[in-house]
């Protein structure tokens, strides 16, 4: 699954998102980001969210 950090829009590929973000080192909401429909190309992540 694709994560966006909802504080500095981190992207990372994990089964659940962490605790903590690595890139900006809060404790943030993580959104799934996972695209599920073909438009999105080999990417594995929705640009639109």
């Amino acid at each position: 699954m694709e994560w966006k950090c909802s504080h500095c829009g981190y992207t990372l590929t994990a089964d659940t998102p962490p605790e903590e973000c690595p890139s900006c080192k809060h404790k943030c909401e993580f959104l799934n980001v996972t695209c599920y429909i073909p438009e999105c190309g080999d990417t594995g992540s929705d640009k639109r969210l």
